[in-house]
């Protein structure tokens, strides 16, 4: 099988696993939705004294998962445009980082466009449209051997709050 043959089939698993269903929310929302994600320390962690989370507020959680998703994404995107400012030796890894800037690029411009469905309760394209910024973080890291680690922290962020927004407006349709 090739890379991108392997990168087709993870996508495609990635894609059955983030349309999973969610459960409806009792109690704690974050004991409903974090276990389920794909950091789940980092969940607990950053959601834990949202106040939406303690109302039992879906709508406001999704609004903030939704933020910070978008906050990460554009701190990502200043990263790697920062690294790709320094000196790269290894050719591979300067056209890796050149396409992560625009795998990063289209992630911030996915999540802006998610908000924006968001704002107007079109949750199916909350959703379609978060789904496409953990496609482009995913895309980004699939193009290293090792992922490099002043990037590793902020890309499994991205993917976790922008898997996050998509599995909650998922269940918001």
């Amino acid at each position: 099988m090739t890379k991108s043959s392997y990168s087709s089939l993870f996508f495609l698993s990635f894609v059955v696993a983030l349309f999973g269903i969610l459960p409806n929310v009792k109690g704690n929302i974050l004991d409903d939705i974090c276990p389920g994600s794909f950091f789940p320390p980092l969940c607990f962690q950053m959601l834990r004294n949202d106040p939406s989370v303690s109302k039992g507020d879906i709508h406001g959680l999704l609004s903030t998962v939704l933020h910070i998703a978008q906050d990460n994404t554009t701190s990502t995107y200043k990263l790697v445009k920062s690294i790709l400012k320094q000196p790269i030796k290894d050719p591979n890894v300067k056209a890796q980082m050149t396409n992560c800037l625009r795998n990063y690029n289209d992630a911030v411009d996915y999540l802006n466009r998610s908000n924006d469905f968001y704002e107007s309760a079109d949750y199916k394209n909350t959703s379609l449209y978060s789904s496409l910024a953990v496609h482009e973080s995913l895309s980004c890291n699939h193009g290293f051997d090792e992922v490099p680690s002043q990037l590793k922290l902020l890309s499994e962020s991205v993917q976790e709050f922008s898997n996050l927004s998509a599995r909650i407006a998922d269940n918001l349709k």
